[in-house]
């Protein structure tokens, strides 16, 4: 049917019409030199093609006569004005590549599908472009009618894919047809050689294919003096013609008709239109007028429409689709379009099953002043009819679209009020605020969840200082769940973490239990703002169960994923590196069921993995999933501090780790603009301190000492989570500024609130900081103290990196904990990452790596291949390869010797 969606992976409902390509018509005039002109464009490798004339003179005819005439592949769309919204308008174009191949687009459908996709649509573009070049051979794109479109963002994204297309024997060649000169490149485009235009001027008949349209094609047989006439009074003006032939056929004195016409073509339009339609019967006149309201045509439509003409079953939806109905019951509708196609009277077909046509542009704007003229009090029950239609068919952007036009603003805004909150869902928020922007005053102002709906919709836009303004004057008492929520999701945004969890609170208590969507996002938010406020990990954890478990129910898996990711964040908080990558695991899973393409954040997960994977010393999977994670963040524009933040800090160290200095400070340095362009404080100050641990790292105490005064933190700011990394990254520069009594009153007050609340990852840091310090203050007793406590959390958990990065320092006290029987054989494996090679690895034939490790200690505990293979994230064999290398280093046949040996060497 019209409204069943041109891919299944996408949740917006898209009109298949739109995707037709136009048949070629049986009554044309062959044009070779302007294909000839198209082709050339083709041969040449120019990025586009525009056809750029008024109404009427056969753009669209000539170039659906080329294209079935070519045998390259080509894909078209033809736009209306609903496509000024950038979500749709990027729906349907993914839609219109996917009819060349499926494949094109499954990750651009991802990234449009997340809160705010298309709202900074150059990364969606760039993988679209990279698709169309892995397409198996080039292909044609025709955009029709884009003076349709006057939506900035939309120009700006067709600017963005002509400036980084690749040459046509590498990708596309994009056609674009239209009244006007759009606002593109054009200019640039020609001077540069990649354009192809073709104009009014080419597009007129010439005086032979006048007189070949009227005496071959209308079979009219005019004499040449006639045919020169008529060229002259239309100008070349392909429609004019066509209504002038039309108009001949039936009279029989040529040469009177043709005198009776001149002027300008809006007259010469006129004239003819009426000569047409008076000429037709009483009810097909009734037919076209009553049906010119309509965009598109097809027989239960129009039946749905009409006032007094036969009525044919109508289709719930859930039925068989409109299609197949119009094509098997043959209404008095359909066979109505059918005769117009065939006398050739300005209808289009757009498919090749004669089910759906179009008027000529013209031909229906004439018609609708002609309609308004003569039955103005019909329009609005026509447009009712034709809205009931819509709503059947499960098409409620188009319902609300007629019955705006009918001025039936109380079912409009109840329509709208249904469809407002999966339109959210779906990006569409500029189709949805110029609705609401249609709506008067009146209507609004007693429908309070409009209001609310326009200002979520502002506030996934970005414009934030624009949401409470919306809010003023309503009776917000029926909707206060819903306001809650957003002012929670506003508050969030902004950085005002203690506010935001207050809102949720109120929202949780104020929304029905029947609402997943709100609900979900509410708990999403506690439980990132639990361990933001007040550090709590096992609050954040029961939140973060709850939005995955109502995003599971709501079939929302952006939710669902969102929540597990930022669970496995929460693990990590909590020292629990295993769950955490368990977490993560699921995630991947969960992201990529259905066998659709995984939503965007999953970058989330990414990010998680690599930190992970980087405390194991698993350095290149860690570089591996951080790459992904910021691939993914950067794809949809996300200002989650998680991802937009976060992501770039395992990246940045995981480049001073290899070495290369400078591309970790060039991260750090992405990552702050991103997070200034979000306006996000406090993913700016975690960055900067995250550089100044790199300066650390790299021996520029100056530059650290810098940050450390220009951060102003006291003994205040440790007391709360908000700054807790921010306290920690002090410490160190105050222990490498010699001042480890400064640096121990932090770090007592950060592990006095960090391991009561559970918080294990940060007290090993802390705990191995507090050690450095005590050694710089010479008290080994309490740096080995510390130490000892710091080696039994971080154990079980397998953690590496957070001793490794401490530098020989650590590995000093390493030594001593070993000397002293402190955890030998953690101390032994932590002293092998060093590089260093302990008592127990030197009975070795060659020592195991952290890997193997970590593999033996789960073969000790008596997990199967399967399950150390799930544990680990990787495959079985990749287990089995490792336990082999095991058996040879330890120079044992079976799991019992190698543990029994592991034992025997303190590995274990």
């Amino acid at each position: 049917m019209q409204g069943k969606p041109a891919t299944e992976a996408m949740s917006t409902p898209l009109l298949t019409t739109k995707l037709y390509r136009p048949p070629a018509g049986p009554q044309l005039v062959s044009r070779p030199q302007l294909i000839q002109k198209l082709e050339e464009g083709l041969r040449l490798g120019r990025r586009m093609t525009l056809v750029s004339a008024p109404a009427g003179f056969g753009k669209t005819t000539l170039l659906s006569d080329w294209l079935h005439q070519t045998d390259r592949p080509a894909t078209w769309l033809s736009l209306d004005e609903g496509d000024n919204d950038p979500t749709r308008f990027l729906a349907y174009l993914i839609a219109a590549l996917q009819r060349i191949d499926p494949d094109i687009g499954q990750t651009a459908q991802a990234m449009l599908q997340a809160p705010r996709g298309a709202s900074q649509p150059e990364p969606l573009l760039t993988t679209l472009i990279n698709d169309v070049v892995a397409t198996a051979e080039p292909f044609i794109l025709v955009l029709d009618d884009y003076h349709v479109i006057e939506a900035s963002p939309i120009h700006r994204a067709v600017s963005f894919l002509l400036d980084h297309l690749p040459p046509f024997e590498q990708g596309l060649h994009l056609i674009i047809a239209t009244r006007a000169d759009p606002p593109l490149p054009l200019a640039r485009l020609r001077g540069r050689g990649q354009l192809t235009e073709l104009h009014a001027a080419d597009l007129r008949f010439t005086p032979s294919e006048a007189e070949a349209y009227f005496n071959e094609t209308m079979a009219l047989a005019l004499s040449a003096e006639h045919v020169t006439a008529l060229e002259q009074r239309t100008e070349g003006w392909i429609v004019g013609l066509q209504l002038a032939a039309l108009s001949l056929q039936g009279h029989e004195n040529a040469a009177s008709f043709i005198e009776a016409f001149s002027g300008s073509q809006r007259y010469v339009l006129d004239y003819l239109t009426e000569e047409v339609l008076n000429r037709q019967p009483q009810e097909i006149q009734e037919f076209l007028l009553q049906t010119a309201i309509l965009d598109r045509l097809t027989g239960s439509l129009c039946d749905a429409v009409r006032i007094g003409g036969s009525q044919s079953p109508s289709v719930s939806q859930g039925e068989a689709s409109s299609e197949r109905t119009a094509v098997t019951q043959r209404t008095e509708s359909q066979q109505v379009l059918e005769s117009l196609d065939a006398s050739n009277l300005f209808v289009v077909r757009l498919d090749e099953e004669r089910c759906w046509y179009r008027y000529h542009h013209l031909f229906a704007d004439l018609l609708r002043q002609r309609l308004l003229r003569e039955r103005p009090d019909l329009v609005p029950e026509l447009h009712r009819r034709a809205s009931r239609w819509y709503e059947r068919e499960g098409l409620r952007s188009e319902a609300v679209s007629h019955l705006l036009s009918a001025g039936d603003f109380e079912r409009a805004a109840h329509l709208a009020e249904q469809a407002g909150w999966p339109m959210l869902a779906r990006g569409e928020m500029t189709t949805l605020l110029g609705w609401l922007t249609a709506l008067p005053d009146g209507v609004k102002d007693t429908r309070p969840r409009l209001g609310v709906l326009r200002a979520w919709a502002l506030a996934l836009t970005g414009q934030l200082d624009l949401v409470e303004p919306c809010l003023v004057g309503l009776d917000l008492q029926p909707v206060a769940g819903e306001v809650a929520a957003l002012r929670a999701y506003v508050a969030d945004l902004a950085g005002g973490f203690p506010q935001a969890v207050e809102f949720c609170h109120q929202a949780l208590e104020l929304l029905p239990k029947d609402n997943l969507f709100l609900r979900s996002i509410v708990a999403l938010i506690l439980g990132t703002g639990a361990y933001r406020t007040d550090g709590d990990p096992q609050a954040s954890i029961r939140a973060l169960a709850e939005a995955a478990t109502l995003g599971q129910t709501a079939g929302d898996v952006h939710l669902d994923v969102t929540a597990t990711c930022t669970l496995g964040h929460v693990q990590i908080m909590q020292g629990q590196l295993h769950r955490a990558a368990e977490t993560f695991a699921r995630s991947f899973q969960i992201a990529t069921s259905g066998g659709k393409a995984p939503t965007l954040f999953i970058g989330l997960g990414h990010v998680g993995m690599a930190e992970v994977l980087y405390e194991w010393n698993d350095l290149d999977r860690a570089m591996d999933h951080a790459r992904q994670g910021i691939e993914m963040g950067e794809r949809g524009e996300s200002v989650d501090v998680l991802q937009a933040g976060y992501s770039y800090i395992p990246l940045a160290q995981l480049y001073q780790v290899r070495g290369d200095r400078q591309k970790a400070l060039e991260v750090l340095h992405k990552a702050e603009q991103l997070a200034q362009r979000c306006n996000q404080k406090h993913m700016q100050a975690l960055i900067v301190a995250a550089r100044a641990r790199l300066w650390l790292a790299q021996g520029n105490l100056a530059a650290a000492s810098r940050w450390a005064q220009a951060s102003r933190l006291t003994l205040n700011d440790a007391s709360g989570y908000e700054r807790e990394f921010e306290s920690i990254t002090l410490s160190r520069v105050l222990i490498a500024q010699g001042r480890p009594d400064q640096a121990l009153l932090f770090l007592v007050r950060l592990l006095t609130l960090a391991e009561p609340m559970g918080r294990i990852g940060r007290v090993i840091q802390i705990l191995n900081l507090q050690a450095l310090a005590y050694q710089v203050q010479g008290d080994e007793v309490q740096a080995l103290v510390a130490l000892r406590r710091s080696l039994s959390l971080a154990e079980p958990e397998g953690y590496i990196r957070s001793f490794v990065d401490e530098g020989e320092p650590m590995a000093h006290f390493l030594r001593r904990a070993l000397a002293r029987g402190i955890t030998p054989g953690y101390a032994s494996r932590l002293l092998a990452a060093f590089g260093e090679s302990p008592p127990a690895a030197q009975a070795l034939v060659e020592p195991l790596t952290a890997r193997e490790l970590e593999v033996l200690r789960l073969v000790a505990g008596g997990l199967s291949n399967r399950e150390i293979a799930q544990q680990l994230v990787v495959a079985v064999s990749t287990v089995k390869s490792h336990i082999n290398h095991l058996y040879g280093k330890l120079e044992v046949k079976n799991r019992t010797q190698a543990v029994a040996r592991a034992q025997e060497l303190g590995l274990l």
